[in-house]
């Protein structure tokens, strides 16, 4: 379909699933761009492999009030995209600009009562023309037009013929009261950070290759490229712009549900050590989620984080069922140690079978390999392997560091009071799960 100076085909594709090798769209995408080959006089070429085309994987804008050194410093800037393998279709938004005519006018034009503006207008009524009157026709209005002769308007050469009348009437010629010559036109003015500002934007053969290319020309290219061009700035745009703008957002938020769920615990526990020791399984929920990625070699994407923040959720309340259960036999007068080994043998079925069952009802999404379950699939690889991974967590870390908090507690007792205290698990009385215990009675909390 060609429109408005546009030429779009769509090429229907058979399911994934159906073709041969599983060949993903981008990869066919990519062989119709390199048997096409280049288009003479396009001035851009685009194969999207998706309907969700967020724009060029690399874009950089830069800014200056000065628009030649713009120019010169967005080749400078595309010279250097175009030396990385994995780059094509290095382009900025200034080669579309078409050739316009600039005129500035002479000293002697103000002598004679000339501006700048009456010298355009007299020679736009000469070339577009100049509406006199109009005259009605068929229930519409016929404008009637005054202008140079159909032959001399499609001749550039006529421009020099064009005539200036002053305002006392004479006529002197174009050259005499200004200076022409073409000159790359602006189609619009772009700005951000309140200066003139223009898009330099690449794609990449490899998606991965994307950010390593904007870190290297971040890093070595651009100092260097600043001291050629004493005051231009750039920032990076579009996608990099996008995922620094929601990592920032997505930390935020984040920072703010680790602290509220430090507060809510803090006041359920009556401590300030024991939500630490709970919340131990968000960075190893996190670390889980990391695994989970590399081993299916899904990219880790955007919605990769929502997928930690639910894992931790799960997590959290399986350190959270342990470590109460461990300050409820304490309460009732059993010792640290064997208090961690009962509440382990007793809530090893359900933090068990919670962290089991996560990841078996997301499983089948994760096996999943059909388009509409891509966009979806980092989110349940997060959530689903951080909850297995964060399980051997809750089971052997959490008890571990409990009764590392307790030996400290200990410790400092027994250098404060002078007393020497029996070790942690000295009274260990083996399995006494299935024992009752006088709730009612008052207890001093054994070692």
């Amino acid at each position: 379909m060609a429109t408005n100076g546009q030429i779009r085909a769509w090429i229907g594709l058979a399911p994934p699933e159906s073709r041969p090798g599983r060949l993903a769209s981008a990869d066919i995408a990519q062989r119709i761009r390199d048997e096409m080959g280049p288009v003479p006089d396009a001035e851009e070429i685009r194969f999207d492999a998706t309907i969700n085309e967020v724009g060029p994987a690399i874009d950089f804008a830069i800014n200056h009030p000065d628009l030649d050194v713009l120019r010169a410093a967005a080749d400078d800037l595309k010279d250097a995209l175009r030396g990385f393998p994995a780059t094509y279709d290095v382009v900025d938004n200034l080669q579309t600009s078409a050739e316009e005519l600039r005129l500035t006018l002479r000293p002697d034009a103000q002598a004679l009562g000339l501006t700048l503006v009456d010298v355009t207008q007299q020679l736009r009524q000469a070339f577009y023309g100049q509406e006199v009157q109009r005259l009605p026709r068929g229930g519409e209005d016929v404008r009637v037009m005054v202008r140079y002769p159909r032959e001399a308007r499609e001749n550039l050469d006529a421009i020099n013929q064009v005539r200036i009348r002053t305002p006392d009437g004479r006529e002197i010629p174009l050259a005499a009261v200004a200076e022409a010559e073409f000159a790359p036109g602006i189609n619009r003015i772009q700005r951000r950070e309140r200066q003139r500002t223009v898009r330099v934007s690449a794609e990449v053969t490899d998606p991965d290759a994307a950010r390593a290319i904007r870190r290297q020309i971040t890093e070595e290219f651009i100092p260097d490229w600043q001291e050629r061009f004493p005051g231009v700035s750039v920032g990076a745009i579009g996608q990099a712009e996008g995922e620094a703008e929601f990592l920032g957002e997505i930390v935020m938020l984040q920072l703010v549900m680790i602290g509220m769920m430090y507060v809510l615990l803090a006041v359920a526990f009556r401590s300030y050590a024991q939500p630490l020791l709970i919340m131990t399984a968000i960075p190893f929920a996190f670390a889980g989620a990391v695994f989970g990625h590399m081993a299916l070699g899904v990219p880790f994407a955007l919605f990769s984080m929502f997928g930690v923040g639910a894992a931790a959720g799960i997590v959290i309340n399986d350190n959270l069922v342990l470590v109460d259960f461990v300050n409820r036999l304490r309460e009732r007068g059993v010792g640290a140690f064997q208090a961690l080994v009962d509440a382990g043998v007793q809530r090893f079925r359900p933090i068990l079978l919670t962290s089991v069952t996560t990841f078996i009802g997301v499983l089948p999404m994760i096996a999943e390999r059909s388009t509409a379950a891509q966009f979806l699939k980092p989110m349940v690889v997060s959530l689903g392997f951080a909850v297995v991974f964060a399980l051997f967590l809750t089971l052997l870390m959490v008890p571990a560091l409990y009764a590392i908090g307790v030996d400290i507690k200990r410790t400092v007792l027994s250098m404060w009071t002078g007393q020497k205290r029996p070790g942690i698990g000295s009274g260990y009385e083996g399995d006494t799960s299935g024992t009752d215990v006088d709730i009612g009675a008052s207890h001093q909390p054994a070692e």
